[in-house]
């Protein structure tokens, strides 16, 4: 199992692993509610080592083009592409982020699949042959999240940081280590990655620590981070990416170039598209308050089963249980109400159902 870099950094916070396709995580510091309340309310730092990390040069954009289902040639210099690789019969196989940074690609992928079938992936689009490099051993990827996580990074890197855009990567120097920032984010509150080397990631880690101390930071593990995305309305690919696997059912049309080149997967996902919309994934949460949703459960209308709940967790910021249901397609709306097994009810509803701080906050007027 591939383990991190920051590995003996994360035990001394109090880190509790679990392992996740093959690369052990940081599960949790501690109470969940409170990480997740640290991102909504503050900032947290987290580890994402776990993702996949692949340096490819100009020379291998066919490559990419043929394993990801974005237009990568489509990247602008400093920008990056939230897309998706799929496997040969077009189900989910990895969520990427795909970062046009001089002359190469940074290619981050959170997977169902490990290293290995990662790296056969790449391989046979051609990737390797081109010159990639498998970089997961040499780097770690550091999460800075939350409300406050713009005033961290502009401590770290300067007031210029706060005039990155949504889903773009820039170089600085931190203490002589050189970091490739990325804004992005998958919580809806504020959000950056920082891609450092490995031998000089303890060391970033607890500079950003120094910088948000003033700020309430604090670790913020996976399981805390799948709360956050469930109700802030980030495809998770861990919860219900591998239990629906359809593109299509999950919502993803807008991570594929449908009209685009070839790659991996693409044909099957042309052919299912044309046959319809058969299911479609949908907000649901407990009609009364405190009721119970969980994973598996069945929504009945009139006694016959139209959808099943994919991902399922309690939301601090709700204060009650909220999901996500895939639904035969001529119930999938938002604003319906439903019943459980046992006769409870089920309401469908808009996501997020959640109103992020970061909202409300004007960057360009810091």
């Amino acid at each position: 199992m591939r383990t991190s870099p920051l590995r003996d950094l994360l035990a001394s916070r109090g880190a509790v692993f679990a392992e996740r396709a093959g690369a052990e995580i940081a599960a949790r510091f501690g109470e969940i509610d409170d990480e997740y309340r640290a991102v909504r309310d503050a900032v947290g730092i987290s580890d994402f080592s776990f993702a996949t990390r692949h340096r490819v040069p100009e020379a291998g954009l066919d490559a990419l083009e043929s394993y990801a289902t974005g237009s990568v040639a489509g990247i602008r210099f400093g920008r990056v592409l939230h897309t998706m690789a799929a496997d040969d019969g077009g189900f989910v196989e990895s969520d990427l982020y795909v970062a046009n940074d001089d002359e190469n690609f940074f290619v981050i992928g959170e997977s169902l699949i490990d290293d290995a079938a990662t790296r056969a992936a790449l391989e046979r689009a051609g990737a390797f042959e081109a010159g990639a490099e498998d970089v997961s051993g040499t780097t770690a990827l550091i999460g800075v999240d939350g409300l406050l996580s713009y005033a961290v990074v502009k401590q770290l890197f300067g007031p210029d940081v706060l005039g990155l855009p949504y889903l773009s990567i820039e170089t600085y120097d931190l203490d002589g280590a050189s970091v490739k920032l990325i804004r992005a984010g998958k919580t809806s509150e504020f959000g950056y990655l920082l891609l450092v080397p490995a031998d000089g990631a303890a060391g970033v880690w607890g500079r950003i620590e120094e910088a948000g101390a003033s700020y309430g930071i604090r670790p913020v593990g996976a399981a805390a981070h799948s709360m956050l995305r469930l109700d802030g309305r980030f495809f998770n690919v861990h919860e219900e990416g591998k239990r629906v696997r359809d593109p299509l059912a999950l919502g993803l049309q807008w991570m594929i170039d449908l009209g685009g080149e070839p790659c991996r997967g693409l044909d099957a996902i042309r052919k299912r598209r044309g046959e319809g919309p058969g299911k479609k994934i949908i907000g649901v949460v407990p009609a009364d308050a405190g009721g119970a949703l969980a994973v598996g459960d069945a929504v009945l209308a009139g006694g016959e089963r139209v959808a099943e709940v994919v991902n399922a967790a309690y939301s601090p910021t709700l204060g009650g249980r909220v999901g996500l249901a895939v639904f035969d397609a001529a119930y999938a709306y938002a604003g319906l109400s439903f019943e459980g097994a046992d006769g409870r009810g089920i309401r469908t509803v808009s996501m997020p159902p959640i109103t992020p701080k970061s909202l409300a906050v004007k960057l360009d007027e810091m």
